[in-house]
């Protein structure tokens, strides 16, 4: 079983116009094998869509997508609501829990990893045990090692304006603190607030 990460930014103000087509897209990969896991938009700025799905033969079921007529329409409908920037990546999943309470913030975050793979992983699964310690829940993380990418979420009780003080308790635990050389592996990254999907 393949998962892929698909990822493209919807125009300012037409979120509201683009949902019912995405539940489309949804049912017409699920006509052809794909199943839809999770499902983000970022807030902070034009909605960014992460979209995780997967299927056993990636290939064959892009292509019967494609080739079914309600794709093309889809296609037509949505061109005046969405950037032409859509990226389609296979991924390798790390974490990909069953979604819970989806009023929940969503936090996703970028990385741009340098170095050993293996030894930034080692450190973040203990990052993570820390943040989930302080009610920050791992959501999904995926690897995508040719470019170098990795993108994760985790959950939050609260708001985009009160995340920076609701953190200062996990990052002044003395185990965090003691996990600092993540940034060895990080090249660069950025930080965003989404709102969680209900899968159609």
């Amino acid at each position: 079983m393949a998962t892929l990460l698909h990822r493209f930014t919807v125009k300012p103000h037409h979120l509201d116009a683009y949902l019912p087509l995405w539940a489309e897209e949804v049912a017409v990969r699920r006509r052809h094998g794909f199943e839809t896991h999770r499902a983000f938009f970022e807030t902070d700025a034009e909605p960014k869509l992460t979209w995780l799905y997967s299927h056993p033969e990636p290939d064959a079921g892009e292509a019967a997508v494609r080739a079914d007529p309600q794709t093309a329409d889809i296609e037509a409908r949505k061109a005046g609501h969405v950037f032409r920037n859509l990226r389609v990546r296979p991924v390798r999943v790390e974490v990909l829990n069953a979604p819970g309470d989806l009023a929940r913030t969503a936090i996703m975050r970028r990385y741009s990893i340098t170095g050993s793979w293996p030894a930034f992983l080692a450190v973040w699964h203990r990052v993570v045990a820390v943040r989930e310690r302080y009610g920050f829940n791992c959501l999904f993380a995926v690897a995508d090692e040719p470019t170098d990418m990795f993108t994760w979420a985790f959950g939050f009780d609260g708001d985009w304006a009160g995340f920076r003080e609701a953190q200062r308790p996990y990052f002044a635990d003395p185990e965090r603190v003691a996990l600092r050389g993540i940034f060895d592996y990080m090249a660069d990254y950025d930080i965003h607030p989404a709102r969680q999907l209900a899968v159609p």
